[in-house]
């Protein structure tokens, strides 16, 4: 009922930098979205981790960002990593993540992260990067509902929480 799907986040030299599995949810708006119960290993070149609650996550192959919500009941967060080459396939879902990170944390505080990191893209990719960026912050001003964990992009059925986690080593290629 819930297909396992690869989730490959690359770093714009064209290698892994995250590798996870996760269930594939009904889509939502176009959005793809992804369950990962608690307990989900990540893997990276530096080794990896377990996540600790659960989560889900959102993409669009025609939007420059990918949003993770996670977190136990009443306190989500969100990850919202700017990216581009948003490619969905059966089997994997893969981006190129642009360095820039946006987070919200359970008290709505949004904070921003690895800026630094834009010099080392091209100009237009960090144009790119940052617009991404402006837009995000912008639907979290407009309260956009990919930014509100009680919205339907959420939404989970209760036979989620009998899903065991993903787990296992993947090859980082």
């Amino acid at each position: 009922m819930y297909p396992l799907i690869r989730v490959d986040k690359r770093i714009p030299d064209g290698s892994i930098w995250q590798a996870r599995r996760g269930y594939l949810l009904a889509p939502v708006d176009g959005w793809t979205r992804v369950y990962a119960p608690a307990g989900t290993e990540w893997s990276n070149p530096l080794g990896g981790w377990k996540t600790e609650t659960p989560g889900i996550s959102l993409f669009h192959p025609e939007r420059p960002f990918t949003i993770a919500c996670h977190g136990p009941h009443g306190d989500k967060r969100f990850y919202i990593d700017v990216a581009h080459r948003v490619r969905i396939q059966p089997e994997v879902i893969e981006f190129v993540d642009l360095f820039l990170d946006v987070m919200i944390g359970p008290e709505r505080v949004i904070t921003e992260k690895d800026e630094h990191q834009l010099v080392a893209l091209s100009p237009t990719l960090q144009s790119l990067a940052r617009a991404a960026r402006d837009d995000v912050r912008r639907r979290i001003a407009a309260a956009d509902p990919l930014f509100d964990a009680g919205s339907a992009y959420y939404e989970t059925a209760r036979d989620l929480q009998a899903l065991p986690p993903a787990v296992g080593a993947l090859a980082i290629r």
